[in-house]
């Protein structure tokens, strides 16, 4: 007994973070227990906490904006995993491990291995920073990756000092990701749930960058602008998913026929494009039922569905609930935390 309380301890988080300006300095501790940072209001807005902590891991919401640039300064003990997840402004920053200087843009996926080390980086003023963070020891991702063939544990950095590598984040990915940000669980099941999505969003990780990738081949040779005609047809549709262009019109819009957009859209992100409509409407549509507290028919107008019926069977097939009855757990837990 004594001694899995001593491997506990020997793989708990033990890190320190300085945020620092004119006239301005502040340090946290990062110990496996819950925090949660909030900058005066004259230094910038939003918040840092945990979501989860359980000694050997933690997840972190990093929400942050500054109203001037921040130096940023880190020590981590102990030797740590992070898995990085940026869906706001990119950010560099260097460590000591072997000089080296790691970067992530937004929609990006970074995993990181390394010793105890120290970091460094600055925040830019008025950059909106939005990064969900999986941190935990080398030890524990080595368990939790122990199903995966030794070829594919090689290729997650076990058993490497330094590691590091970057991947695109994904629809499942960013589905996921929503769905922690917006839990509204009370106290007494929060935890649970974000243990579970918390594992759900590794395991889907580990799937989509390690193996699906290898699986996928691409159905149409694209050039370096027929991706960004792509990328630009995204953008376009996570912004009019309501009223989205038709295939013709989209095709037009982004200067590629129709058949590189089907197949291209299809190999570069996983879905298709009427799927991904459907994705946007409904993630849009379970924030309006549980953040601003529409009725069923005013999320399913709001999002695009002229059928509530079609809006309703849709969100049952994706939730696993009836958007009436979604709402009403929600509300009914907000109302239990109050």
């Amino acid at each position: 007994m004594g001694n899995n309380i001593s491997n506990k301890d020997a793989e708990r988080i033990d890190a320190c973070k300085t945020l620092e300006c004119d006239g301005y300095q502040y340090t946290y501790q990062l110990d496996g227990s819950h925090f949660e940072i909030r900058p005066p209001e004259e230094l910038g807005k939003g918040s840092c906490r945990s979501l989860l902590s359980q000694g050997r891991i933690q997840m972190t919401d990093f929400n942050l904006t500054f109203h001037r640039n921040i130096e940023a300064s880190g020590e981590f003990r102990v030797p740590r995993t992070e898995l990085i997840f940026c869906l706001g402004e990119g950010i560099e920053w260097g460590t000591s491990l072997k000089g080296s200087t790691f970067g992530i843009e937004t929609g990006e996926i970074a995993l990181l291995h390394g010793g105890g080390r120290a970091e460094n980086c600055r925040y830019i003023e008025n950059a909106a920073y939005r990064f969900l963070s999986i941190d935990m020891s080398p030890e524990q991702f080595g368990r939790m990756t122990e199903g995966m063939s030794g070829a594919d544990r090689q290729r997650c950095g076990i058993g490497v000092e330094a590691f590091f590598t970057k991947h695109k984040l994904t629809a499942s990915i960013r589905m996921i990701l929503a769905q922690i940000s917006e839990c509204s669980y009370g106290q007494g099941m929060r935890e649970l749930y974000l243990e579970g999505k918390m594992l759900e969003l590794f395991a889907v990780y580990l799937n989509e960058v390690f193996y699906e990738a290898d699986k996928v081949p691409l159905t149409v040779k694209l050039s370096k602008d027929d991706m960004r005609s792509l990328h630009l047809a995204k953008e376009m549709l996570q912004r009019d998913y309501a009223y989205p262009p038709t295939l013709a019109g989209l095709s037009r819009s982004i200067c590629l026929n129709e058949f590189k957009l089907k197949k291209g859209f299809k190999d570069m992100f996983g879905t298709t494009v009427h799927a991904y409509v459907i994705e946007q409407r409904l993630q849009r549509a379970y924030h309006l039922l549980c953040h601003d507290r529409l009725s069923v028919s005013e999320a399913a107008s709001q999002v695009g569905y002229g059928n509530v019926s079609h809006f309703a069977a849709a969100f049952r097939k994706k939730y696993g609930v009836r958007p009436g009855e979604y709402a009403m757990n929600s509300r009914r837990s907000s109302a239990e935390q109050l």
